[in-house]
């Protein structure tokens, strides 16, 4: 073990303490539409993932006496197997950690890598070839970059945890086994993509693994349907060799076959050199909190701190309309919040890619003067145009899995992953059941041209070898006097910013139980394109009164879905986000 390690929390199995309570809502929260939701609290340790069986994956290591990393690590495994249209060994993320003992925070990066092969003119053709090789950047063997996802749990596990590899993986080899119910975000998944997938034959030919291995041969789930995972024979090599059980011998080899056969770049060298990346954590303070959260190549810890501190500076010069007195999701709450994504989206259109590649002025856009200077922008009776937003000019022209773990000493994780979008590039390695990313997507393919998720992106985030490419991913914890107090993140590609940010403006502004603060319903702004997005319980009653200020509303599902944890003199308690169907565990 090195001195790095963190020493294992002395969890033990202990009571549950089954009293639910109401979630609190502030004085100035409309009652009429705070969410009617109850919350547990538990003594020792809690695990929010958006399935219930990797929540219970992570809380089964803390009960052998793990720590917050072991049970990541097993809770990852496990997500890899019962949510593998999110995230998986195929993919990569981001893990932010925090040591209460030692007040430490660390970044741990393993996002995707381009393979060396990769160019920045790969998918920039003739007009006549754009829109197919746009496609090649969303589907098929070209989108696919080195996954980092074994890399980065091995390292966390190998450095910051208590115990070995195959004790963590050993409920996810079990989930593989043995298999799982599905659930009904899984059944709406897999129709949604069979729907796509049967409108092609051409398609359904050129992902027939995808079709057989993980969408069951085309025979639609119902929900409590048994579904068996293909991933056990790779999860079994990486718990007997860890890292080099997939980036090197029997796995490697195929997957660069695999990618070989589809025209893909893959190689067995970008396999080998694969590793994780600590960087220094962002750190901010919000009220009385220090708010910790992830650097570029994640552009969602900037997108968060910068929001933050924009609503900060426009409430210290207008104190009568600070967010509580506003009243949690009232109209003028809504514009504040869109106002202040909208500075925060136009500086990340401009401004973020890779550290590694491209400077990113990270302490100017996240200063609390640059703040003061946007927050002057802000008309509480009006929105303005796209040029008035941060400081770019515009070009003229949602596979991710969150997951917290927080323990009664106050240490936390807060990690999300991703395969991109929903089953990635589609790609499988028929061998070992492997579904592969398209994380090339995440480039700016094309410069200047929104990407699957309507970003416009600039030359900072261009494709290039060895590059990391940019992302939403906003893992996050919150902490006070030296121990967390809240852990938080989401899925849902830009929409993961937002999200994260209004849950956490509920569970410290507005004092929301992590059940009520993630449940409550959202709205989304990314700059470009102008649109606002509003969850259908909220669109109506402010549709009009928005429209009035210039904001083009638009109606929306599912904003993101977020999983949040929470430390406080109840006890410990979590939430995974019903718009996907998750449930905490704890004890």
């Amino acid at each position: 073990m090195t001195c790095a390690r963190f020493v294992s929390t002395m969890l033990c199995i202990g009571l549950f303490l089954d009293s639910p309570v109401l979630a609190q809502q502030p004085a100035s929260t409309d009652e009429s539409k705070a969410p009617s939701v109850r919350q547990r609290f538990f003594q020792r340790g809690v695990v929010a993932a958006d399935h219930r069986a990797a929540s219970a994956a992570g809380v089964e290591i803390l009960k052998l006496g793990g720590n917050v990393i072991d049970a990541a690590v097993a809770t990852s495994f496990a997500l890899s197997v019962v949510r593998p249209a999110s995230c998986g060994i195929g993919g990569g993320g981001f893990m932010v950690i925090w040591n209460a003992d030692r007040r430490e925070a660390v970044a741990l990066d393993y996002r995707e890598r381009a393979p060396q092969a990769a160019t920045r003119d790969m998918y920039a053709g003739s007009d006549d070839g754009a829109a197919k090789l746009r496609e090649s950047s969303r589907k098929g063997h070209l989108a696919v970059a080195v996954p980092g996802t074994v890399a980065g749990l091995c390292y966390a596990l190998e450095h910051y945890g208590s115990l070995d590899l195959r004790t963590v993986m050993r409920p996810a080899l079990d989930l593989a086994r043995r298999g799982v119910p599905a659930d009904r975000h899984q059944c709406e998944t897999q129709a949604a993509i069979l729907e796509s997938l049967e409108k092609s034959r051409g398609d359904l030919e050129r992902f027939r693994s995808l079709h057989a291995l993980y969408l069951n041969g085309g025979r639609r789930w119902k929900p409590g349907d048994r579904v068996r995972s293909t991933q056990a024979r790779v999860l079994e090599l990486i718990a007997e060799r860890g890292a080099d059980g997939f980036y090197r011998g029997p796995v490697a080899e195929a997957l660069v076959a695999e990618s070989q056969r589809g025209g893909g770049l893959l190689t067995l060298d970008d396999l080998a050199e694969t590793k994780p990346v600590i960087r220094p954590v962002l750190r901010g303070r919000f009220d009385r909190y220090d708010v910790i959260t992830m650097p570029p190549p994640s552009s969602g810890g900037v997108a968060l701190l910068e929001s933050l501190n924009i609503l900060s500076a426009y409430e210290a010069v207008h104190p009568a309309r600070r967010l509580d007195r506003l009243g949690h999701n009232r109209t003028d709450y809504l514009h504040l919040l869109s106002e202040a994504m909208k500075h925060a989206f136009a500086d990340r259109a401009e401004f973020l890619g890779d550290p590694d590649f491209s400077p990113v002025p990270v302490a100017r856009l996240t200063s609390v003067e640059y703040a003061e200077r946007l927050a002057k922008r802000v008309n509480i009776g009006q929105t303005g145009k796209s040029d008035s937003y941060g400081r770019y000019q515009p070009v003229d022209d949602a596979g991710t899995s969150h997951f917290c773990v927080i323990d009664q000493r106050g240490n936390a994780v807060a990690c999300t992953e991703t395969i991109n979008t929903r089953y990635g590039s589609y790609v499988v390695e028929p061998r070992f059941g492997i579904l592969l990313n398209n994380e090339m997507d995440d480039f700016a393919a094309r410069p200047g041209e929104p990407n699957a998720f309507g970003l416009i992106q600039s030359e900072a985030n261009a494709v290039g070898a060895g590059r990391k490419p940019l992302s939403s991913m906003t893992p996050t914890i919150v902490v006070q006097d030296g121990r967390a107090a809240f852990a938080l993140g989401a899925s849902g590609g830009p929409r993961i910013i937002s999200a994260s940010l209004q849950v956490l403006l509920n569970l410290t502004r507005l004092e929301m139980s992590p059940a009520a603060a993630v449940a409550a319903p959202r709205i989304h702004h990314q700059w470009q394109p102008d649109d606002l997005l509003i969850e259908e319980t909220l669109v109506e009653e402010h549709r009009e009164s928005l429209e009035q200020r210039g904001h083009q509303v638009k109606s929306s599902t599912g904003l993101a879905a977020v999983q949040a944890v929470l430390r406080s003199v109840n006890g410990l308690a979590g939430a995974s986000d019903q718009r996907k169907g998750g449930r905490p565990a704890g004890f």
